[in-house]
């Protein structure tokens, strides 16, 4: 049991890097679509959890846009980007 919960913990980890790309890309391209919706039911079931309990799926278009506004300011303040 306590590999499964540390392969979903490293999918989570892997799906937190492409949110963070999602954000960039949302900063230029308001209309981009957040590729951890395209196809949720690819991830275990607790991977889907975590990303839901984590706001990155199952969210609205303004929420998307505020938390990728608040992303590029937090870089734009010489903030670190997320990478993994």
């Amino acid at each position: 049991m306590n590999n499964i919960n540390s392969d979903c913990q490293s999918e989570f980890i892997k799906c937190k890097s492409i949110w963070f790309q999602f954000l960039t890309e949302l900063n230029w391209n308001p209309n981009a679509i957040n590729p951890l919706e395209l196809v949720p039911e690819s991830f275990w079931p607790e991977v889907t959890d975590l990303l839901i309990e984590a706001r990155y799926i199952a969210q609205s278009r303004n929420y998307y846009l505020i938390e990728s506004d608040k992303y590029m300011d937090y870089l734009s303040k010489g903030g670190r980007p997320y990478c993994h």
